[in-house]
């Protein structure tokens, strides 16, 4: 609680203004639907409101919003940009900043409107007659003030969208607050944008994928919103025909063309639209913006056949543009600026897109796995040749559902147009027209489930990472870490489900593992001391040159220092044992004299052995045990950096089981080496398994007979390993994803019980040491999360992810 009362005392104009904007929203009564009309007009910008003479309106526009989601949106976008700006400009300048904006894009806009007016263009003429209210003109002018000012690379992510939304809604939607908008936040630009905290540089080969694939996206994406908005009248709202194509006919539509007997062609075009028509030909009517957003996914993660595909795509686009520019010039000569608006900009809009393509195609090099598009065409076609079997069966059979019964040749010269979305048919003649329950269906779903096959495809193709695993590189990194060594982590790299890049120079190895794009690391890169930092930066370049966000796990502090550029949080507590000197003695070491003890009573003692070494009854009871264990659990076994039974046959490892006088297994830990120029200088705690019937400590016994052997023969420290998502409190302001971790691992505990497995580590008096995860891109977090998590929980069954959840609910 104190520290949420220190980060609102950061941003007092923030919090000031929205309980000013909601409190007044409340008192007038415009929560739920904006202003009352009366009072709209006494407060609300608009180009008539400044003519009449309230000058005041431009500032009193601030304090109200059009209705409760509006209030909601504006409150959440004033958060997030005031509250970024007064941490780092000031309040006063934020202040002044938000005001003074908003009404410069007032001013601005009332002006251009009423110019537009006088000169006939209807755009204007339609925005003169508005008047709106809002605050997220300022909210704008302030992020795009200090878009300059944050770390480059974000000030070009946070710059880009803000000014995407703005063009997008102005261009697209068209009402007198997005232009207000966009005058606005430009004015903000001006205001502070040049201000920066540290110096620019040029966007990187991934950086300027993103950027590419922002534009595409949003090249899609607007369209769409002046099809949702039916009261969109911006100036590239005519763009909708093309992405999405005109609204279907309603029936009393229909029943009125119908009705004259002149018009019985129009009459059956339309009746046929609204038999067409339906939630299936809603989707069919998205299918090209669904194509450019998947397209835009693949440039993000620069893959070439993305290129071509959005390349293909806009090609398309533009010759539609080029056909309604000729049905525009054959239907009348444009006269006013609109109708040359309307002429040129379906042209110019995917025109613009080719350009940009064209200019930035050498960012997109990043190849398939060999045989990836062969796979993904034959899925095509074999989708593509069933469903017009069924269509084809399907008609035949039932005939007699169509207005008029088809033959053969008819239904096949139909066909084509079954794929195409049908706004796009307004021009066709539907000789074939079903009237009947199976044919309507066939009609309507099977060209659907082809389009989905083929959007959902080609995301798989775009996720689908190119990657050589090869046993000779696992035995190649293997030598590399008997030869230099590593951290207490390190010898996880030997662990099977890893592949490995090796430094040019051959002097450094990686080993990581890709999911959803994420190349996530098992630590640290092994090999000479010198070459490590190096091997960071030239491993992160061969991440970008496949589309990969490089994500390194379980670091040191020291490696964390020389990548002080990317973001780090901490995933896991380290604990270390120094053995120089280390005897059991004093009030804390009670709990592990009193396993000694009673190990000692019972006849128990510690087997030092391998795995493979072990004799037939020893073996046999650490897998029985292993599995009563996880069986008691009812959950998936963890990997990637928390080992398994498989892992114990690795000939590297050593166990420690204790063992009773009567040849009974009661718990086993093994041990991984850690190295430094060939020699073991140390173990790292790996498994620990124990039977149910073993007596209290025995986890204790183990891990004391291992630090009195290991002192005797003068290894320098035992690594208690790191327990995930667990960590000692510090005493420092956590970051908000920091925080969502420690929150994480408090809702696994009844679980998993990792803060139980650091509080079980304390009793031997350890030195702790934090593990960090650093990533240079935070936008990739939610892939990052998802990578971790599958990385963790790589074979999870649906049953068990039930079972699971259940177990968190019930055991909270």
């Amino acid at each position: 609680m104190k520290d949420r009362l220190t980060r609102l005392r950061q941003v007092p104009f923030t919090v000031t203004f929205l309980a000013v904007l909601w409190i007044i929203g409340a008192a007038s009564g415009s929560l739920l639907s904006g202003p009352p009309q009366e009072l709209l007009t006494r407060i609300g910008l608009g180009a008539g409101q400044l003519a009449d003479g309230r000058w005041w309106t431009p500032v009193t526009s601030l304090f109200w919003a059009g209705g409760l989601w509006q209030y909601i949106a504006n409150t959440v976008l004033i958060a997030v940009l005031c509250g970024l700006a007064e941490r780092r400009i000031g309040t006063a300048r934020t202040a002044l900043i938000f005001l003074g904006s908003h009404v410069a894009g007032a001013l601005l806009a009332t002006g251009l409107v009423n110019v537009g007016k006088a000169a006939g263009d209807l755009w204007s003429a339609d925005l003169a007659s508005t008047v709106v209210t809002g605050p997220s003109s300022a909210a704008f002018g302030v992020g795009l003030a200090i878009s300059g000012g944050v770390f480059p690379v974000w000030g070009r992510r946070l710059r880009l969208t803000l000014v995407l939304t703005m063009v997008m809604l102005a261009l697209y939607m068209g009402s007198m607050m997005d232009l207000t908008r966009l005058l606005a936040g430009h004015t903000g630009m001006v205001m502070l944008g040049r201000k920066r905290s540290s110096p620019s540089t040029a966007p990187s080969r991934v950086e300027g994928r993103l950027l590419v694939a922002m534009v595409v996206a949003a090249s899609a994406i607007g369209p769409l919103l002046a099809t949702i908005s039916r009261t969109s009248q911006g100036p590239l709202s005519v763009l909708q025909f093309l992405l999405v194509g005109e609204q279907q006919p309603d029936p009393a539509d229909v029943a009125a063309v119908c009705a004259d007997s002149a018009d019985a062609s129009i009459c059956r075009q339309t009746l046929a639209a609204l038999r067409m028509s339906g939630f299936s030909s809603a989707i069919m009517s998205v299918i090209p913006v669904l194509l450019l957003l998947v397209t835009a996914e693949g440039l993000r993660r620069g893959r070439r056949f993305a290129w071509w595909a959005a390349l293909a795509l806009n090609v398309v686009l533009a010759w539609l543009g080029i056909e309604l520019t000729s049905f525009y010039v054959d239907d009348s000569v444009p006269r006013t600026a609109q109708d040359w608006v309307q002429l040129l900009v379906p042209l110019l809009q995917p025109v613009l897109v080719l350009v940009l393509l064209l200019a930035n195609r050498r960012k997109f090099d990043v190849a398939a796995p060999p045989g990836t598009y062969r796979r993904f065409m034959a899925i095509v076609l074999a989708t593509l040749t069933a469903c017009t079997a069924v269509h084809l069966v399907g008609a035949l059979l039932f005939r007699d559902q169509f207005e008029r019964s088809p033959d053969l040749g008819q239904i096949l010269a139909d066909l084509p147009a079954r794929f195409i979305p049908p706004s796009y048919l307004d021009a066709a003649e539907f000789t074939v027209l079903p009237n009947g329950p199976v044919t309507s269906l066939l009609y309507q779903w099977t060209r659907v489930v082809f389009w989905l096959v083929v959007i959902i495809g080609g995301l798989i193709t775009f996720r689908r990472a190119w990657i050589t695993s090869r046993e000779a590189d696992r035995a190649r990194a293997h030598d590399m870490l008997a030869t230099h060594g590593g951290t207490s982590m390190s010898h996880m790299i030997t662990w099977r489900g890893n592949n490995y890049w090796f430094s040019p120079d051959g002097e450094a190895v990686i080993a990581y593992r890709v999911i959803s794009s994420v190349a996530l690391t098992t630590g640290e890169p092994v090999g000479a001391p010198d070459v490590r930092s190096a091997a960071v930066a030239q491993f992160s370049q061969f991440c970008a040159a496949n589309g990969w966000t490089p994500c390194f796990y379980s670091v040191s502090e020291q490696l964390r220092a020389e990548m002080a550029s990317w973001s780090s949080v901490q995933v896991a507590e380290e604990t270390v044992l120094a053995l120089d000197g280390l005897e059991f003695r004093g009030k804390k070491w009670q709990d592990v004299r009193t396993a000694l003890n009673k190990a000692k009573n019972l006849g128990v003692t510690a087997e030092w052995t391998t795995y493979a070494g072990a004799p037939a009854w020893m073996t046999h009871q650490i897998r029985s045990l292993s599995r009563a264990w996880l069986t008691d659990k009812g959950l998936p076994e963890m990997g990637f950096t928390l080992g398994r039974m498989e892992e114990l046959a690795d000939e590297d490892v050593r166990c420690m089981v204790a063992v009773g006088q009567d040849q009974r297994v009661h718990g086993i830990t093994s041990w991984l080496p850690v190295r430094r120029d060939g020699e073991i200088v140390a173990w790292t705690l790996d498994f620990m398994r124990r039977s149910a019937d073993a007596f209290p400590g025995v986890m204790e016994f183990l891990i004391a007979s291992m630090v009195a052997r290991c002192r005797d023969e003068g290894v320098e420290y035992l690594s208690l390993s790191g327990a995930p998502l667990a960590r000692r409190d510090r005493g420092e302001l956590t970051a908000p994803l920091q925080r969502l971790l420690d929150l994480t691992g408090k809702a696994l505990e009844p679980v998993y019980g990792f803060h139980s497995l650091l509080a079980f580590k304390a009793k031997f008096q350890p030195q702790y040491r934090p593990l960090f995860m650093t990533y240079p891109d935070a936008a990739a977090l939610p892939s990052i999360g998802n990578a971790i998590t599958r990385a963790y929980l790589p074979k999870i069954t649906f049953n068990q992810a039930v079972r699971l959840i259940g177990k968190l609910i019930t055991r909270r």
